[in-house]
């Protein structure tokens, strides 16, 4: 069995990290191609090297295009690759164009698709992610599912008709929270940098129907301007976001500090005492670290965090945020509530690429 592993972004890196050691473990040859999002050859090199994660075979060097002619350009680099390694497999992670590249190249040679967060949905079908989410597990033949929910999802598109198996295999982001919060207290001084031993509040901003626009940007700022005046807020902005504010004159009265690495997102995520983010990968993580979460958005894919009462919708306005914030700050759920697979998915993801036949 060989596998050939697609990956282009922090997370992506990060969650394959995990599998990666448990493929290795069962006797199974990867070869892993980096894609290249977000990381330039200096980040890259010091990232994978401070992870523990495996050397990329494989390097493209996508140029800043519009994204139709981002994905031509990765299907074009990933078809090389598998002609050359002809891999029983091509694994993807996630919804970004990557991935989206990577399985439709795969499906294009022949070659079995496997999707780790297979079945996630926002239900916004306009967003970019959802329409790659859709696809991605359209073209898979193994659906690596982190959630009964996701599951389900699946079930109601028709996927038991479709020619592909679904598990719930439970999320990999739980492995990576479980692994790497034993080495960040020996990797991380952020707490003490700046000075975070009392009570804080954790906030991220990054999805681009905020940053983008200013009513929504600014609502979300207004909220936090008031939470802080109650609760110190810490804020890891992007740099241009932080400039676009000062662009647009919108003034912040909390602790905005640059973007942290995986270690320090990690102490924050351990010390804080309530999160604020539109990210769907914070909102799990706030659930792994047991941390009540609002979301600054009016959806989200992490539904089992709101019905079961670990998470709720925010929007991007300041009013509901604060409704949201009052609610949740004040709320005690029982975070040993097994969701995501108690951090076994790595393991059963392995086992059944060990074991799959055609």
């Amino acid at each position: 069995m060989k596998v050939l592993s697609i990956v282009g972004a922090t997370p992506q890196f990060i969650k394959a990290a995990m599998v990666s050691h448990k493929l290795l473990l069962k006797g199974i040859d990867e070869v892993v191609l980096n894609a290249g999002q977000n990381l330039d050859d200096t980040l890259s090199q010091i990232f994978l090297e401070e992870m523990d994660i495996p050397e990329p075979k494989y390097k493209l060097a996508i140029p800043n295009l519009n994204p139709g002619a981002t994905i031509g350009k990765l299907l074009e680099g990933i078809e090389i690759a598998i002609l050359k390694e002809k891999p029983d497999m091509v694994l993807v992670y996630g919804d970004n164009n990557p991935a989206l590249a990577g399985a439709i190249a795969a499906q294009r040679q022949q070659i079995t698709v496997a999707h780790v967060d297979a079945g996630l949905r926002s239900f916004k079908p306009m967003v970019s992610e959802e329409m790659n989410r859709i696809l991605i597990d359209r073209v898979s033949t193994l659906l690596f599912c982190p959630t009964e929910i996701a599951v389900e999802n699946l079930k109601k598109e028709g996927f038991d008709n479709f020619p592909c198996n679904i598990y719930n295999t439970g999320d990999v982001m739980q492995d990576v929270a479980n692994y790497y919060c034993t080495l960040s207290p020996l990797k991380s001084d952020i707490i003490n940098r700046f000075n975070l031993n009392q009570s804080f509040a954790l906030a991220t901003i990054s999805c681009p129907e905020n940053t983008s626009d200013p009513k929504k940007l600014g609502e979300i700022i207004n909220a936090l301007n008031t939470i802080n005046r109650e609760l110190r807020v810490i804020v890891p902005l992007n740099p241009l976001t932080t400039k676009y504010l000062r662009d647009i004159n919108i003034e912040t009265n909390f602790t905005i500090i640059p973007l942290v690495n995986y270690f320090d997102m990690v102490e924050l995520l351990r010390n804080c005492t309530i999160v604020l983010t539109d990210s769907g990968n914070v909102q799990k993580e706030a659930f792994f670290f047991k941390k009540c979460c609002v979301t600054l958005r009016k959806e989200t894919e992490c539904t089992e965090l709101v019905q079961n009462g670990f998470n709720m919708l925010g929007s991007s306005d300041s009013e509901f945020i604060l409704i949201a914030y009052n609610e949740m700050i004040e709320r005690k759920p029982n975070f040993s509530m097994d969701i995501y697979g108690k951090g076994k998915a790595s393991e059963r993801i392995a086992d059944i690429l060990k074991n799959w036949k055609k």
